[in-house]
């Protein structure tokens, strides 16, 4: 037991640390410059017109059971340098929306005025990097939750582009949850861009490992202009009170890989420093109130949130036609 013993100051300092309560009068914290900040959030794509969304900022200890829309802005749409018009708002969506649908490469920009302040923001739409192919193995059955469960391992090819340093998005569904072998454990840690993620994260979060159900970032580091093979797995679990697999006669499954934009990318690393369900040290201690969360990315100057910009290119197949049905 001796190997215990450096642990315990350490873990009993945090209980210590979690158990000690003060009353704090935030009211004298309240500042006139941070009620009147602007939130605009807008995620666009070549696919859909642009629209935006524009809230007021809530003091963090007020009640908040709704968001709080700003529907009086004039907003400007810029594509390119050109100015394109002003987005109307719309009552029914509580959204701003314009009639512009933007193109790959196209430089973005929103501009307009609240509280007598400038806000602005831009963003370049990048370009769409094809998926060349997806395969799929199957091993089982094995032992891991219980004594009648498969892996699956996915490869999905794509080649990077080279004369730029580039984002990505990966994520893989059921393509239809009420129909076929429902969606089973995603693992990513098997895959080289992902581990690069980890010990990027790891950084801030010690312990993080790469694991979400709504997808996760990487970048191009190490297979620059490269043509690449993502190997992802799925696990599923045959045994306990799971329905018998044989009686499937589908599973159909989706990868969606998206080409983000260099903010995107950030944003979307600030939401894993701030991931309190994770399994990492950071993530735990916020929970406990014992460290502070991460500052999330924001590129809108003058106001708060994200303004940001992918493509996309998705695949499906069905994971029987190629791996036959599953035995009896």
């Amino acid at each position: 037991m001796n190997y215990l013993k450096p642990l315990l100051p350490g873990i009993c300092s945090i209980f210590l640390l979690a158990g000690c309560y003060q009353d704090i009068d935030l009211d004298r914290y309240r500042e006139d410059n941070g009620e009147s900040l602007l939130t605009l959030n807008s995620i666009i794509n070549p696919d859909s017109t642009i629209a935006a969304a524009a809230t007021k900022t809530y003091f963090f200890s007020d009640v908040h059971n709704k968001r709080d829309y700003v529907k009086d802005l004039d907003i400007s749409v810029k594509v390119n340098g050109n100015t394109m018009g002003v987005m109307t708002f719309d009552k029914k969506s509580n959204l701003y929306v314009s009639s512009v649908t933007p193109s790959e490469n196209d430089l973005v920009e929103l501009q307009t005025v609240y509280n007598d302040s400038p806000v602005s923001c831009s963003d370049i739409v990048p370009r769409k990097v094809g998926i060349k192919s997806v395969s799929v193995s199957r091993e089982g059955p094995l032992s891991i939750y219980s004594n009648n469960d498969y892996i699956f391992t996915y490869e999905i090819t794509f080649t990077d582009p080279s004369d730029s340093r580039n984002f990505y998005f990966l994520h893989y569904d059921t393509s239809d949850w009420r129909k076929g072998v429902p969606m089973g454990e995603r693992d990513y840690t098997h895959e080289l861009v992902f581990q690069r993620l980890a010990n990027h994260v790891n950084a801030n979060i010690p312990g993080w490992e790469p694991y979400s159900p709504f997808g996760l970032p990487f970048t191009d580091d190490g297979i620059e202009g490269e043509t690449h093979t993502l190997t992802v797995k799925e696990i599923i679990q045959g045994g306990g009170f799971v329905i018998d697999l044989a009686h499937y006669s589908e599973m159909k499954r989706t990868f969606k890989l998206f080409s983000i934009s260099e903010d995107y990318y950030q944003y979307l690393l600030s939401v894993l420093y701030n991931d309190t369900d994770s399994d990492g040290l950071h993530g735990g201690l916020i929970d406990l109130g014992v460290t502070e969360p991460i500052k999330y990315f924001s590129n809108i100057h003058g106001g708060i949130g994200i303004f940001a910009a992918y493509s996309l290119d998705e695949s499906e197949l069905d994971v029987m036609e190629i791996c036959g049905a599953f035995p009896k």
